[in-house]
């Protein structure tokens, strides 16, 4: 299904996502206002549409995690938290200090889960440290991360995530004006991208190579 097409469309030929959360918001159905609220929010994330994910983030604050939920939504909650945290921060607006908060629980957490299962979470680590190093300027360190979380995602099989590595460090490449080196990530960002059948992002990837195609040398 296109991420555009509407997910209930098989079921009611007048129900949508959104009428779907106003009316279980209404009758104060958490759970499912949690799904759909975290669902949006991951979306708006890698889409790029960073202002949007960060509203749905503070939407969800009002239907937290409880017990009784599944591990991974929570984990994966946590991780694109930690990302959209360190993203805002880098901006340095006077709400730095709680994006910078968001980002570093999240790296305390993925340091917690990682000592039950590497295989799992140590990309994610990896990436959210790069970030942290990133808004610290700290350029040695986040390159180490950065490649540290490329190798991890690939080797352990999260092409998505691999993905997403790739184009965070093509960011930060870019921010440092390493277009050259910035263009090698997008392109294999896009090709991660490819792979899991996001094609949405894969075009969103490639209106970044060409915007940046006239900077590069042709050197790497």
């Amino acid at each position: 299904m296109n991420i555009d097409e509407n997910a209930f469309s098989s079921y009611s030929n007048t129900m949508t996502e959104e009428s779907c959360f106003a009316t279980t918001h209404n009758n104060n159905e958490t759970s499912i206002c949690r799904v759909i609220g975290h669902k949006k929010k991951y979306v708006a994330f890698f889409t790029g549409d960073m202002d949007a994910a960060a509203k749905m983030y503070e939407l969800c604050q009002e239907y937290p995690y409880l017990s009784g939920v599944r591990f991974v939504e929570s984990l994966v909650s946590v991780f694109i938290d930690g990302l959209i945290g360190f993203f805002f921060a880098r901006k340095h607006r006077e709400d730095e200090a709680k994006w910078t908060n968001l980002g570093q629980e999240a790296i305390q957490a993925l340091r917690k889960w990682v000592k039950s299962s590497e295989w799992n979470f140590s990309n994610k680590l990896y990436l959210l440290e790069a970030e942290f190093y990133f808004l610290r300027e700290d350029d040695e360190r986040a390159m180490v991360c950065y490649q540290a979380s490329i190798k991890a995602a690939r080797e352990h099989r999260f092409v998505h995530e691999e993905g997403l590595a790739e184009e965070k460090t093509a960011t930060y490449l870019l921010h440092k004006s390493r277009h050259d080196e910035a263009m090698r990530h997008f392109v294999n960002a896009k090709r991660c991208y490819a792979v899991w059948g996001a094609y949405t992002l894969v075009q969103r990837v490639e209106k970044a190579i060409a915007m940046l195609l006239p900077l590069c040398t042709g050197r790497c």
